[in-house]
């Protein structure tokens, strides 16, 4: 099946003066960099990334630090009991360093770690689908304005025909050696050329905006598009094919990622089961002031240092059986995640081959249209050099000329189409995410 589809280019080149050139290659380097759902799949990413760390999983102690200060005025002078009669002011200055750790909760530190990690590789394989799929888009967008460019080619070069035969009947009719029939029928088909090649420039413009549109670019941008419609494809039977993408397809990864989080839940779960050990310590140096007022008044500064240390262990003996209970949905939630798993093979292999089918048709098809353009060419060529010889008469060359559009304009949608698909089976098989090596420059400052 290694084989390229070459453009047929017929009549005039369109040459875009004061564009700037852009292959499907700089047209998906513009989408990565700019298009804004990419732009977001990275930031989820990024912050994946930095919440995946043994100080978020709680492995780490926490540290606070505080400081109070306390002032109080105290009347004793109707007081019996107190040491100090009269009136006292004190004043306490009492920073404190605290330390809390999770020594152990049921290995949960360690599964928060884990976990922390698949989300970020789940993160990461959801961004991957969203670039895939991007890139899939960008090069849609960009073939497709490039058959549109390529059908407006065809009609612009009818177009210059009718004109060039229009022109020359209105001579013969003023030297009065033309009939009205010819004039007549080159005039309607100026009309429907022109009508045509208005509608076809709307195409290429709406084409355009769309491919401006997945690359982020403003919307007046216009670009000069050098890629021509063409694919190398490898000679794969369909079960090579359904190896790939059991293998590659990112979809199904990102399902097994989930079936991966399934498991850590149960875990998680089933940590409840043990005890939790906690460590505090703390130290708090105090400075103190205090003053007694009256006949006997004295002031006197104070200082005192204090150590603690807490170790706490806390065991649920009962719970109402609701740890079985959430280790029991937490195995369901994980079955179900590999039925998931089960329908979305079942599911891809079904397209998979209705998509290698239909690759296997529009190749057929693909390459019976060329032929039809072919000849189609010739007819048009003898078909314009009979009427100028008057063998055949205005009618017989407008039927010429409609079936020689058809099939030009029908190849190129064959040629579409056949393009589609092509990058149908490579997103279903994981093959854009393998040749664009997405994963591998996915994070750079990993590097």
């Amino acid at each position: 099946m290694k084989r390229s589809l070459s453009i047929f280019l017929i009549c005039f080149s369109w040459i875009s003066f004061g564009q700037e050139d852009l292959t499907v290659f700089g047209a998906i380097e513009k989408a990565l960099t700019n298009n804004y759902q990419v732009r977001l799949v990275e930031g989820n990413y990024q912050a994946s990334k930095l919440q995946n760390s043994w100080g978020q999983a709680g492995l780490i102690p926490t540290f606070s630090l505080s400081l109070s200060n306390s002032a109080s005025l105290q009347d004793n002078s109707n007081n019996p009991a107190t040491f100090f009669p009269g009136v006292l002011f004190t004043d306490n200055l009492t920073p404190s360093l605290d330390m809390n750790w999770t020594v152990f909760n049921g290995f949960g530190i360690r599964i928060n770690k884990q976990r922390f990690e698949q989300l970020q590789e789940q993160t990461k394989g959801n961004a991957i689908v969203v670039i895939e799929s991007t890139i899939y888009d960008v090069i849609l967008a960009y073939y497709t304005t490039v058959v549109q460019q390529r059908k407006l080619e065809v009609m612009e070069g009818l177009l210059v025909y009718s004109q060039d035969k229009l022109e020359y009947y209105k001579i013969k009719e003023e030297m009065g050696i033309s009939t009205s029939i010819d004039l007549l029928e080159f005039e309607n088909q100026v009309l429907t050329d022109s009508t045509n090649l208005l509608l076809q420039q709307l195409s290429v413009r709406n084409s355009k905006r769309n491919l401006n549109l997945i690359m982020a670019e403003d919307v007046d941008v216009d670009y000069n598009l050098t890629d021509s419609l063409s694919i190398s494809a490898p000679n794969l039977t369909y079960e090579e094919l359904q190896q790939k993408m059991i293998a590659d397809n990112q979809n199904l990864k990102n399902q097994y990622m989930n079936l991966e989080l399934k498991e850590l839940d149960i875990k998680t779960k089933r940590s409840a089961m043990y005890p939790i050990v906690t460590l505090s310590l703390g130290t708090s140096p105090s400075v103190g002031y205090f003053r007694l007022f009256g006949d006997n008044g004295f002031d006197q500064s104070t200082n005192s240092w204090t150590h603690r240390g807490n170790i706490n262990i806390k065991y649920d003996l009962f719970q109402g059986m609701n740890r079985k209970r959430n280790i029991q949905i937490a195995e369901i939630q994980r079955d179900m995640a590999n039925i998931e798993i089960d329908e979305l093979k079942l599911n891809l292999s079904h397209q998979l081959r209705g998509n290698y089918e239909l690759y296997q048709t529009r190749t057929a098809v693909e390459n019976m249209s060329f032929r039809r353009v072919e000849h189609a060419r010739k007819l048009w060529k003898i078909g314009k050099e009979r009427y100028d010889l008057g063998l055949i008469n205005v009618f017989n060359l407008n039927d010429i000329k409609l079936s020689y559009e058809q099939a030009v304009l029908n190849y190129y949608d064959r040629l579409f189409e056949l393009i589609q698909t092509h990058y149908d089976l490579l997103r279903m098989t994981g093959q854009i995410s393998q040749q664009f090596k997405i994963e591998e420059n996915f994070d750079p400052a990993n590097d």
